[in-house]
């Protein structure tokens, strides 16, 4: 859509301080995976999530840190097709991990520890049933703004989907808190179904629906559309007598029509189950919507999960990094040439409430950068995570998502932009590099992994002392380990300049 196009579809504010959003027209087929693991799956007793965020596009990562606000009157917020939400001017603090200009790319974690992130997964849905051009983009982020709970936020996005219509193909929304960790499929149109995941059983996302068989009379672990099942029989997408019991992804899903060793979601699903059971599965369409782990999971096994590329299987196409890059190959990797920033995020209550959510982010790909320690209790983000103010303002964040030239004019301050220029001199001689990096970058990983939790136990023991102090601890550690990464980086982007 040309920029003068674009421009018209931010709107001013109107009565009631209504928010403006422009959505853009981004890849909603994007190619992004999430893991999800229940609390008695891990290894330390919390909900995880972990995400590969995949775009393509001049796409800034932009860190933010939004806190809570009261606008002290109700409020219509644009959800930018024509449409208008009404809300009661509250709004939840958020951590926002933005992937500007893109509708359907950014994650949020709110106060209250409820994570949102996605994956698209393209229906056979053509008919579009929407109230005023339905909802996208604004979908996670009124979820992160109200959701108190992860069973919260899966009740208010099928609120949302049944009164505007989900405006893309479809989407697998990954929902979690301290407690639960869901998955809500949306379809084209007023439908969706969501599904927990066992507590000790992990669940793999790629890009195309997982959820099975669905159990109406089991609210614990099932939501969604109640006519589900019919929606699907009239459409002609079900037939009991034919297909049996009803399979949600079956009737659903666009089918593929390659080979699983040729499609990406099937190959990626595999080679996901794989190293999270430590068994031997075929590459194909049919699995199950979640698994029990081979052990224990942790967070350095999901980063690992994120940055592969088929090292080891009949899969791996570069022998080894011996012929070129991994991310630009004929099989669709986990870590690829289109990831633009990956986390690990862990989800626990019995931590002090600064650390309850515990992030690894990576601000590009995984494979070439390290995933640096964050906590939501942050009160000031590092200089370089992310620009543009932390006051909730419905349009100007609009205008700044879409219309990206205030986040541009300090793109190059931001960490991002310098993880982003080392990522192309890796991918331009990979092998070496990814040698240079095992030695000299990453080894600054292992050293967070290894001193934080005598890092959490310090904190914990000063905030039962005094809170305000320990905060300013908390910050400091985040805002050190970020500016060690980026010394590092400039140092290694200026050594391969210098050659």
């Amino acid at each position: 859509m040309r920029a003068a196009k674009r421009s018209l579809l931010v709107l001013a504010v109107i009565v009631l301080a209504a928010a403006s959003i422009a959505p853009r027209p981004g890849r909603s087929d994007g190619e992004c995976f999430t893991v999800l693991v229940g609390r008695d799956a891990s290894a330390n007793g919390s909900v995880m999530i972990a995400h590969n965020e995949d775009d393509r596009g001049d796409i800034v990562v932009n860190l933010r840190k939004i806190a809570s606000r009261d606008y002290g009157a109700p409020q219509k917020v644009d959800l930018g097709r024509g449409a208008f939400h009404a809300t009661d001017g509250k709004t939840a603090g958020f951590l926002w991990i933005e992937a500007t200009t893109q509708e359907y790319a950014d994650s949020f974690v709110n106060e209250h520890g409820v994570l949102i992130t996605s994956d698209s997964c393209p229906s056979l849905i053509r008919d579009e049933d929407l109230t005023d051009g339905g909802i996208g983009w604004m979908l996670r982020r009124l979820v992160a703004e109200k959701a108190t709970s992860a069973r919260d936020a899966v009740r208010i996005a099928g609120e949302l989907i049944e009164t505007y219509g989900y405006c893309a193909s479809g989407r697998t929304y990954s929902i979690a808190d301290t407690t639960e960790a869901w998955m809500l499929a949306a379809l084209r149109g007023r439908h969706w179904y969501a599904q927990r995941v066992p507590d000790d059983e992990v669940a793999v996302l790629p890009n195309h629906f997982t959820i099975r068989a669905i159990d109406p009379g089991d609210p614990d672990h099932f939501m969604g559309s109640p006519d589900i099942v019919e929606y699907a029989a009239k459409n002609g997408w079900y037939d009991q007598a034919k297909d049996g019991p009803f399979d949600f992804k079956k009737a659903f899903e666009r089918p593929s029509r390659r080979e699983p060793a040729a499609d990406g979601n099937a190959l990626r699903h595999w080679r996901g189950l794989e190293l999270l059971t430590g068994k031997t599965w075929e590459p194909g369409f049919d699995y199950p919507f979640s698994v029990k782990p081979g052990k224990k999971v942790t967070a350095e096994a999901l980063m690992a999960v994120l940055r592969d590329h088929y090292e080891g299987t009949p899969y791996d196409a570069t022998d080894g990094y011996k012929t070129g890059t991994p991310n630009h190959t004929k099989f669709r990797t986990i870590c690829t040439a289109s990831t633009i920033n990956a986390f690990v995020v862990s989800l626990d209550a019995k931590r002090p409430e600064p650390l309850a959510a515990s992030i690894w982010l990576a601000m590009g790909k995984p494979d070439t950068t390290v995933f640096l320690p964050l906590y939501y209790g942050v009160e000031t983000l590092p200089p370089g995570a992310g620009t543009g103010g932390n006051t909730h303002d419905y349009a100007l964040f609009a205008k700044q998502h879409f219309e990206d030239a205030d986040i541009k004019a300090a793109k190059a301050d931001l960490i991002h932009t310098k993880v982003l220029e080392l990522e192309k001199i890796a991918e331009a001689d990979y092998g070496p590099m990814h040698q240079t990096l095992e030695k000299e970058l990453f080894p600054a990983e292992r050293a967070f992994i290894e001193s934080r939790p005598a890092f959490e136990k310090e904190f914990a023991a000063l905030y039962a002392k005094d809170k305000a102090k320990a905060l300013k601890k908390l910050d400091a550690y985040v805002a050190a380990a970020f500016e060690s990464v980026a010394k590092v980086t400039d140092k290694l982007i200026a050594e391969a300049s210098a050659k």
